[in-house]
């Protein structure tokens, strides 16, 4: 990229508590590439269902605000937001981006089912920060996608901000914790944008022998995709050296 280039904006709504994009986006976009926000309301902080589909009723509007700036893509880029409505309202989330924008639109859901058909794995075992019930949620949603979730566990988090004072340490651990049960499935999905994981992913990789797929990853894989930029290391797991549907 030529330095007198503009750089290849990429837009991201993001649930109005997480503080955990903003930080691990801008660490692993290639050079020319920037990662810019906005912000989905929801009055509550605790963890419940009706709670987190109801902040996507913002999502048209807080999609035109990043119009400003000339985005190439924006990412709906919360899990559970995208997930609890349902496989068919997980994809009309990113239809509905595209149509109030004219932007390629995309959900971190959608993102998640990309990545694992990507890496070509349909057993994945799935590590959550959410209360037991969105968790065996998830569970049905990519279940109904084609998908075998072959086992979970759960930080178990009943507000948002309990999340983000999760070290990406722990997730490891926990994943260690079943690396029999990961052995036996095709890769490990770690649930939720808010939740620290990418500097992990690398090394989990390599200590777990499968793939990491986490929302972050998924989410920024899949927003580099869509804006066709050349496939890269980038430190952040195997994700990144795959293309669409390959």
């Amino acid at each position: 990229m030529n330095t007198a280039d503009p750089p290849t904006r990429l837009g991201f709504l993001i649930p109005e508590r997480n503080v955990t994009c903003e930080v691990e986006f801008p660490r692993y976009l290639p050079a020319g590439v920037t990662a810019h926000f906005t912000r989905l309301p929801r009055p509550e902080a605790e963890l419940r269902a009706d709670s987190l589909v109801q902040m996507m009723e913002s999502v048209d509007a807080q999609s035109e605000l990043l119009t400003k700036i000339d985005v190439r893509v924006i990412m709906a880029a919360c899990t559970s937001g995208t997930f609890l409505g349902g496989t068919d309202a997980a994809g009309e989330l990113g239809a509905r981006i595209e149509r109030s924008t004219g932007i390629p639109g995309f959900t971190t859901s959608t993102a998640v089912a990309d990545a694992l058909c990507a890496m070509e794995v349909r057993r994945v075992f799935m590590i959550t920060p959410y209360p037991h019930e969105i968790t065996r949620t998830e569970a049905g949603f990519f279940e109904a996608l084609g998908f075998e979730v072959t086992g979970t566990d759960t930080f178990a988090c009943s507000h948002s901000p309990m999340i983000p004072a999760l070290a990406s340490s722990e997730v490891a651990a926990m994943a260690d914790r079943h690396a029999n049960e990961i052995a036996a499935a095709g890769a490990l999905f770690v649930s939720c944008t808010n939740l620290a994981t990418m500097d992990r992913i690398a090394e989990m990789e390599a200590r777990l022998a499968k793939p990491v797929i986490t929302s972050n990853s998924a989410t920024m894989w899949r927003a580099l995709r869509a804006v066709d930029l050349p496939m890269e290391e980038i430190g952040a797991g195997a994700l990144f050296r795959r293309g669409l549907n390959s």
